[in-house]
């Protein structure tokens, strides 16, 4: 039985383009979780506020800041996950290279060139990736601590009342 290292290859591609899809994704749901869900949440926060008064307010402010804080995992796996992934390939890609040298030559530079360009293509899209979840990550941790300042401004006003 013999390991197809093209076929590992385009594995690594699909699974790089699953990972980009899982960062967007997880992106969207926090975008709109802080523009559309957080206001309405920020409200309810204040009503329950009044309810449990100075006890409740640490309780409060954990359980809503661990919600604007979801997401942030599968953002860093994905930063940490995609150049390894593409250094993997690019490792797979060389190896088919050596394997094309080995069958046909070292003359024929076109086909040991094609699994060359194939490495650098999986290294190129695994920095891509983790490059834009980075930037994601970045957007998502700043909104997150902007709207955990608010919420603990708007404790700390309800509870100086």
């Amino acid at each position: 039985m013999s390991f197809d290292i093209e076929f590992a290859h385009r594995v690594i591609f699909y699974i790089l383009y699953f990972l980009f899809f899982l960062s967007s994704a997880v992106f969207i749901e926090r975008l709109l979780y802080f523009f559309f869900t957080f206001p309405a949440e920020k409200k309810l926060l204040q009503q329950e506020l009044e309810k449990v008064g100075e006890k409740g307010a640490e309780l409060l402010y954990t359980s809503y800041s661990a919600k604007l804080e979801r997401g942030k995992g599968i953002l860093m796996f994905v930063i940490t996950a995609s150049p390894l992934l593409g250094l993997l390939g690019t490792v797979l890609g060389i190896m088919e290279s050596f394997n094309t040298m080995a069958e046909k030559g070292v003359s024929d530079i076109a086909a040991v060139s094609k699994g060359i360009a194939f490495a650098l293509e999986a290294t190129a899209l695994g920095i891509t990736v983790a490059v834009i979840s980075l930037i994601y990550y970045y957007i998502v941790v700043g909104l997150s601590k902007k709207y955990k300042a608010e919420i603990k401004k708007a404790i700390l006003k309800l509870l100086s009342e």
